[in-house]
């Protein structure tokens, strides 16, 4: 058997795995208990998604064409995030002041 995808959890694993056999690859999952050794244990690379070396081209394949399908990752834009957070701070501090003087005026 060949290692076909690493997964960050078991959880990933299984969800990859489960759509390899919705196309008719059988596998398994291998390492999902290493997890609670987290202390101990490096901290990447060890849910892997195995399947037989016969079914491997295919299966990599599918996994390509199903990442290319997913979202792209929030935290990989992180400077779009915090311009909007900066822009909202200072639209508070602004509202906030106009209020204050607004309220003190009266």
């Amino acid at each position: 058997m060949k290692s076909v995808y690493e997964a960050a959890s078991g959880l990933d694993g299984y969800m990859v795995l489960n759509l390899l056999e919705q196309c008719r690859i059988t596998g398994r999952v291998e390492g999902e208990y290493l997890q609670g050794g987290i202390g101990e244990l490096q901290a990447l690379g060890f849910v892997r998604v195995l399947v037989a070396e016969e079914d491997y081209d295919q299966a990599k394949k599918i996994i390509r064409e199903w990442e290319a399908m997913q979202p792209p990752d929030e935290a990989a834009t992180p400077e779009r995030r915090s311009a909007t957070g900066i822009q909202l701070f200072f639209a508070g501090v602004i509202i906030g002041a106009a209020l204050m003087y607004w309220f003190l005026k009266q």
